[in-house]
């Protein structure tokens, strides 16, 4: 299974409705600062979590100048007809229904506090409770009781980029490393080795044995009984010592590392290293074959806030790879503001969503909306302008090479398409020829537009006979012929 669709409405700085589409795979987001990409992944949290008394508070989480309550809704499809056949969540059955061929189950938490009438039942539903869309009744019903099945729907994982990489690197069950060590436990206790140290533990602690502890024990409940006795009445009282299970072994565990200066436990490296740690325990986690062979099938949810962080360049490309081969089985979410993980971005099977501004001017685009130079295949010059109003060199080049490209298609003659064609191209187009460039070495000069010069300048950096471009240049050029690109591409 995965997410298809997020809404969210009046979360943190999201004013209003906004919804996103996600896909099977890799999901990357990408945007300026504040600019929403993390709380659509906090957003999920909240819907199948639920808030605590320090997480998704009103006071944190809700939008302070949104009209109307909080809320969050998420469409789960593929497979939830396999989900519904479990018995925890057969009372599920009813509550799916198609979108454009494709079995889906919405679910929503709000702020709103509301009755609902379920069947002959009345129930009082708050943002604690998360509620189902009934396709015949056309409304939301809660019908999960407590977030505890709601909650086993999927096994999130998520790495935030302020956490600290020891909260993964940790024994506890619930944590990613214990959740390995304990899967990997169900495959040591059908060894001869764990049937040898239940021997060694029976004959240790056993009440058979004259010389095991149970037996030295069993002299202390005695005593222990004639006080009791004497006392409040006769009972009584035996010491018991089971093997303990994996919990107990795991916290007596500890990770230690040698990157050449002497092994160390892991607490004692760096942040990077503890970090590229956490990261590598969260990707076998995602592909364990332990995991696979366990009982638990719960389909895995790898959310991963700037992971790049304190990783140098070839680090995060290595990462890169590695989250495409976990999205190949599981959904993964990014946000991202590294070019070299952008650089793993595949427009076939991927999804790369861009957030610009904030508020009410907020925009928020996916690749299969933008991409000027092919559908859903955004270069990174265009992430580079669109999410970050980043005006460079690269993204002029490949504007201005798209506008060449189109009239030579249109000359059919295998003849490139010289200055004065494009210029007076773009002059029909409505771009203005109010630049001079002047050549070398014979100094003519020649009434070209601001793209034709900056592109000159870009391509004969020899030439000191003109101005420098200056940045507004740059950026006004740019915004020209993103206009005329955009022009072409609808027609």
């Amino acid at each position: 299974m995965y997410i298809r669709h997020v809404t969210v409405e009046n979360v943190k700085s999201f004013k209003g409705r906004y919804k996103f589409a996600l896909q099977p795979g890799v999901n990357y987001f990408v945007g300026d600062n504040n600019s929403g990409k993390s709380t659509v992944l906090e957003a999920l949290l909240f819907a199948f979590q639920g808030p605590t008394q320090t997480k998704w508070t009103p006071e944190t989480f809700y939008c302070r100048n949104g009209t109307g309550p909080t809320r969050v809704e998420v469409d789960i499809a593929g497979g939830v007809e396999n989900l519904v056949k479990m018995d925890k969540f057969s009372v599920l059955k009813d509550f799916i229904f198609d979108v454009d061929g494709e079995k889906i189950l919405r679910l929503e938490r709000s702020s709103e506090q509301r009755r609902v009438i379920q069947g002959k039942k009345t129930k009082d539903v708050d943002v604690k409770a998360v509620c189902f869309w009934h396709p015949e009744r056309k409304q939301f019903e809660n019908v999960t009781g407590i977030d505890a099945k709601v909650k086993a729907i999927f096994d999130f994982e998520e790495v935030w980029a302020d956490a600290h990489p020891s909260d993964h690197i940790d024994f506890a069950n619930n944590k990613t490393l214990g959740r390995l060590l304990h899967a990997s436990f169900e495959r040591f206790v059908q060894t001869d080795l764990w049937a040898n140290l239940t021997e060694a533990h029976q004959r240790a602690f056993g009440p058979d044995e004259a010389e095991s502890f149970t037996a030295e024990t069993t002299r202390l409940a005695g005593d222990l009984k004639d006080i009791i006795d004497e006392q409040y009445g006769e009972a009584s009282y035996r010491f018991d010592f089971d093997l303990p299970d994996a919990n107990i072994f795991m916290k007596q565990g500890s990770l230690h590392v040698d990157d050449g200066a002497g092994e160390t436990p892991i607490g004692g490296k760096g942040t990077g290293m503890q970090r590229a740690v956490a990261l590598g325990l969260i990707q076998l986690y995602a592909r364990s074959s332990a995991l696979k062979e366990s009982h638990d099938t719960t389909p895995l949810l790898l959310m991963l806030d700037e992971p790049e962080t304190w990783l140098h360049p070839n680090a995060q490309l290595r990462l890169g790879d590695a989250l495409n081969k976990i999205g190949d089985k599981d959904q993964v979410f990014i946000v991202t503001h590294s070019p070299y993980l952008i650089r793993k971005f595949q427009a076939d099977r991927h999804l790369l969503t861009v957030l610009t501004g904030k508020g009410e001017n907020r925009c928020v685009d996916s690749s299969t909306e933008f991409g000027l130079f092919g559908e859903g295949e955004p270069t990174w010059g265009e992430i580079n302008y669109r999410a970050f109003g980043v005006y460079s060199v690269e993204f002029h080049n490949e504007l201005f090479g798209w506008v060449q490209r189109h009239l030579e298609a249109q000359k059919n003659n295998g003849k490139p398409a010289s200055n004065k064609e494009i210029d007076e191209f773009l002059k029909q187009k409505g771009v203005p020829i109010n630049k001079v460039w002047i050549t070398t070495p014979n100094l003519r000069a020649y009434d070209v537009t601001l793209p034709v010069f900056v592109r000159n300048s870009i391509h004969h950096p020899e030439n000191k006979e003109n101005d420098p471009v200056s940045d507004a240049e740059l950026r006004d050029s740019i915004e020209q012929l993103v206009s005329i690109v955009e022009i072409i591409n609808a027609h």
